[in-house]
C-alpha cells in the first residue's frame, strides 16, 4: 500500500513538472499590421528556453531561431523571414519583417517605418480544455452570431446582421443574414477552411482562405454545449465573439444554404473605395433607376433618401450590405419594410458592375466599397446618385 502511494505521488509530481515546463514559454499572437488594423496577421510566436517558435495559421510549425532575450533591437532570424523588435512590453510586442519589402515599408534612410510594424499579443494560460470535446460540439450543432456595430465593414445604421456556422471537418460555412425591421432582406453565404489547435495550454481557432487573404486566428476561452467564447485581437479593439447554440438544426440549416446566394469577398482586408477605381454601373445610373423602380412596392408615402452601401467583389459581385435612410433634411428616417426589402434585392440583382482590384502601388485592394442613394418623393424613385 505504501508502494503504491508513493509510486502514484511520484507520478503526479512528475506529470505536474511536466505540464509546468511544457508552460514555461511566452507566447504571442499574431494580430494586425499597425498601419491598416483591419488585416490580420497570422502568426504565432513561441519563446521558450533561448528559442522562439513561428507557427502558421493552422498550428503547424514553420521554423524555429536561436535567441535568448525577447527585447528592442534584437533580430529574430528564421530561415525566409528576419523580424526586427522594435518594440517589446508586458502585453505587446513589435516586429517589423525585414525582408517583406511590400508590406513592412522602410523610410528614405533605410530604417523600418514602425507605422508598417505587426503587432503581437501576449497570452496568458487559462483554463484547460479538451480539444477533442470542442471538436464534437463545434461539428454538431449550428452556431450564431449577431455582429456588433464595430464589426461591419460598411456604412449601416439600420439593417441588424447576424451570421449563422455549420462547422464541417475541415470546413466552415457561414451564412449572413441582413434583417430590418426584425424582416430578413437578403442573405449570403461563404465558405472558409478552418484549425483547431493548441500551444503550450493556449487554445486557438483559426480560419483560412488563400495564402494572400489572411485571416483572424482567434483564442479560444471557452465552451459548452450552449456557447462557444473566442478572442478576437485581429483589429484595434480587442474584442470577444460569444457564438450561440442556434435551435435550427444541421438539415434545416443546408436547405436554407441551398437557397442562399454565394458572395466572398477577394481579400478580406482593405477595400478601396468606388472612386479609386472607375467602378461606375456600365449601364447608368438612369438603368438603376428603372430597373429598380419595376414592381415598386406602393408603401409609402414619405420622401427621403435611402442608400445602399455594399462592396464589389474582384468579379463583380455584390454583398456586404448596409443601410442608411434620412428624410429630406438628412436626419435620420424610416422607410416602409417592403420598400426597402425591394431595393435591396433589386441591388444585389446588378451584375454590371465592372471588377475592380487596385492598380495603385501604395493601395493594394481587390474589392471596392459602393453606395446607391436613392431618392425618395413620395414613395416614388426619383434619382439615383452617385
Amino acid at each position: 500500500m505504501k508502494i503504491s502511494l508513493s509510486f502514484f505521488i511520484v507520478i503526479s509530481f512528475l506529470a505536474g513538472c511536466s505540464k509546468r515546463e511544457s508552460r514555461n514559454s511566452e507566447i504571442y499572437l499574431g494580430t494586425y499590421r499597425v498601419a491598416d488594423r483591419v488585416i490580420p496577421y497570422p502568426f504565432i510566436l513561441k519563446h521558450a528556453r533561448g528559442s522562439v517558435f513561428l507557427f502558421d495559421a493552422s498550428g503547424a510549425s514553420l521554423d524555429n531561431s536561436d535567441l535568448h532575450s525577447m527585447k528592442e533591437g534584437e533580430t529574430i532570424a528564421f530561415k525566409d523571414q528576419q523580424f526586427k523588435i522594435l518594440d517589446k512590453n508586458e502585453s505587446n510586442l513589435i516586429l517589423f519583417d525585414l525582408q517583406d519589402t511590400i508590406s513592412f515599408r522602410i523610410y528614405s534612410n533605410g530604417k523600418p517605418n514602425p507605422k508598417y510594424a505587426a503587432k503581437f499579443q501576449k497570452l496568458l494560460v487559462e483554463d484547460e480544455l479538451d480539444l477533442q470535446e470542442f471538436g464534437n460540439v463545434l461539428r454538431k450543432s449550428i452556431w450564431k452570431y449577431e455582429l456588433l456595430e464595430g464589426d461591419n465593414s460598411n456604412p449601416n445604421h439600420d439593417l441588424d446582421i447576424k451570421q449563422s456556422f455549420n462547422f464541417k471537418e475541415d470546413s466552415v460555412n457561414i451564412i449572413t443574414n441582413y434583417y430590418y425591421q426584425t424582416s430578413k432582406m437578403i442573405s449570403e453565404y461563404e465558405t472558409k477552411a478552418y484549425q483547431i489547435f493548441e500551444i503550450d495550454g493556449i487554445y486557438f481557432l483559426s480560419l483560412r482562405k488563400e495564402n494572400d487573404n489572411p485571416q483572424p486566428i482567434y483564442r479560444l476561452k471557452g465552451f459548452n454545449s450552449q456557447n462557444i467564447e473566442l478572442e478576437d485581437y485581429s483589429s484595434k479593439v480587442r474584442k470577444i465573439l460569444s457564438l450561440q447554440k442556434d435551435t435550427l438544426s444541421v438539415d434545416e440549416y443546408r436547405k436554407q444554404l441551398q437557397n442562399t446566394a454565394a458572395y466572398a469577398n477577394c481579400y478580406d482586408g482593405y477595400q478601396g473605395e468606388y472612386y479609386y477605381e472607375d467602378v461606375t454601373f456600365n449601364k447608368g445610373n438612369e438603368f438603376i433607376a428603372e430597373y429598380v423602380s419595376e414592381n415598386l412596392p406602393q408603401t409609402e408615402s414619405k420622401s427621403g433618401y435611402i442608400i445602399i452601401h455594399f462592396n464589389i467583389n474582384c468579379s463583380g459581385n455584390l454583398g456586404d450590405f448596409g443601410l442608411v435612410q434620412m428624410d429630406r433634411s438628412f436626419k435620420e428616417s424610416v422607410f416602409s419594410t417592403k420598400l426597402v426589402k425591394h431595393i435591396i434585392n433589386k441591388v444585389s440583382e446588378l451584375n454590371d458592375f465592372p471588377p475592380s482590384a487596385s492598380q495603385r502601388e501604395w493601395l493594394q485592394f481587390k474589392d471596392v466599397h459602393s453606395f446607391l442613394m436613392f431618392k425618395i418623393e413620395r414613395g416614388k424613385i426619383t434619382d439615383v446618385s452617385p
